[in-house]
């Protein structure tokens, strides 16, 4: 009896461990908005989100959006330039990051931004106040630029991007300085090589010059 005792407790020890163990494995592959998100339709990026989480826990944002746009949430157009503006406040409400900014003018108005995460390198974006589905948002390099725009194309928010490859900054660095020192050993071997110029100055180096004495051997 006392080893079947053993057992079970054994048994429900094991368990407890399983059962906190779990929220820290999930935890760890928890997916994170901190970074740039980006609204895209088709090849034209139209926003760009940076969403930071700070030591303490708290967040900031910023939005980088065209200076001029004709928009109803639905369509794009006429869009041009660039601009990049700051919340007024940020907080966290039912799981979602809020942004809040300020509306265009005297008008009052705010524009509240909700951002949830859905997916690796996904997320969406709730525009409070207008209708249809949350806008998807792909995450990407901190140097992405709005555009291009064309000024007569009319975008659709139904063709917006749902997924895009991601590369991580460190990748991308390190690519960039292979190919860099894959271009400096080029340049150096290119360098190396003796141009015509130069076998020339060699030749003439070696050809026996005629001196003013060239008639005493004759």
């Amino acid at each position: 009896m006392r080893h079947a005792a053993q057992m079970v407790a054994r048994f429900f020890l094991f368990l407890a461990a399983l059962c906190l163990s779990a929220p820290a494995l999930a935890d760890d592959h928890d997916a994170s908005l901190d970074g740039h998100w980006a609204f895209r339709i088709d090849d034209a990026t139209i926003f760009v989100f940076l969403l930071e989480q700070q030591e303490d826990g708290g967040w900031e944002g910023a939005w980088t959006r065209p200076a001029q746009i004709d928009s109803n949430g639905v369509i794009f157009r006429a869009m041009a330039g660039q601009q990049t503006v700051r919340p007024t406040s940020v907080s966290e409400r039912n799981g979602a990051l809020q942004l809040t900014f300020a509306g265009p003018g005297d008008t009052g108005r705010n524009d509240v931004l909700r951002f949830r995460q859905s997916g690796e390198n996904r997320a969406e974006l709730n525009y409070v106040g207008i209708p249809g589905d949350p806008y998807p948002l792909v995450r990407v390099a901190p140097d992405t630029p709005l555009g291009p725009f064309d000024d007569v194309r009319i975008y659709d928010r139904d063709n917006a991007v749902t997924e895009a490859d991601y590369v991580a900054q460190s990748e991308r660095l390190s690519e960039k300085e292979a190919t860099e020192g894959s271009e400096e050993e080029a340049d150096a071997a290119e360098a190396e090589e003796p141009t015509g110029a130069d076998v020339e100055a060699e030749s003439e180096e070696e050809r026996p010059r005629i001196t003013a004495d060239f008639l005493d051997d004759l």
